[in-house]
């Protein structure tokens, strides 16, 4: 009898340890259940409300990054150029900085990148391509022997990546296809665009101003999330 009390007494004991730890458990899964409802509350917060403006300012900085990595160096001249044709075209400043970045892998010299910007922005708008393939096919064309641009009818002479090769390529899309960018800024799409454009440039500037707020708490969010993750990692590995 003394034996089975004894059994008893300590399945009691090791049941009571059981409940003990589940208890504990269940309580450590209610405190991160609750933390990662506050996170995800928080998350979406931050996308439904300032996501936009946010998403506008890191669009602008990566461009804009883009453009200083190609050329070793930031350029105020071709980044005001930006500007400038914004307000004459239906192109956003960051689709032409992007622009101005592919062309820099080939064109170094900062007056000669802005008229071979110019010449993508008619070429783009008079063939109705985005920015980004107008400027492929320019830059192809300085920097190779292969004259990409020869299936639109604009032929180039002198050697790859000299002044003359950039020359007559600038020239002969201005005489095929020049003032087209600024010409369709005047249509009712064009002055969308414009309106959109501008738009954008607000949410750019207000983004700029959250930015760092904005990097704080996403770091806090991708700090919890790993945290997060590595708990479950060690629950399925115990």
């Amino acid at each position: 009898v003394h034996l089975v009390q004894q059994r008893v007494s300590s399945n009691t004991k090791a049941h009571v340890q059981q409940i003990a730890v589940l208890n504990k458990v269940k309580g450590q899964f209610a405190v991160l259940r609750n933390s990662l409802l506050l996170y995800a509350f928080g998350y979406g917060i931050l996308h439904k409300t300032i996501g936009t403006v946010i998403r506008a300012y890191g669009e602008q900085e990566l461009a804009e990054k883009k453009l200083e990595q190609a050329l070793g160096r930031t350029s105020k001249a071709l980044l005001g150029q930006a500007s400038a044709l914004q307000q004459v075209t239906a192109f956003g400043d960051e689709s032409i900085i992007s622009a101005q970045s592919l062309l820099a892998a080939f064109i170094k010299d900062e007056d000669q990148l802005k008229k071979a910007t110019v010449a993508t922005l008619d070429l783009a708008a008079a063939k109705g391509m985005d920015l980004a393939s107008a400027a492929d096919l320019v830059g192809k064309t300085l920097g190779s022997s292969t004259n990409s641009l020869s299936r639109y009818g604009i032929e180039v002479e002198g050697a790859v990546g000299s002044t003359q090769r950039l020359n007559t390529l600038t020239n002969n899309i201005a005489k095929t296809f020049g003032g087209q960018a600024t010409a369709q800024a005047d249509t009712l799409t064009g002055s969308i665009e414009q309106m959109k454009n501008a738009m954008g440039d607000t949410s750019e500037s207000i983004g700029a101003l959250l930015a760092p707020a904005v990097i704080s708490i996403a770091k806090l969010i991708k700090s919890a999330a790993e945290a997060f993750s590595n708990f479950f990692k060690t629950i399925s590995e115990s």
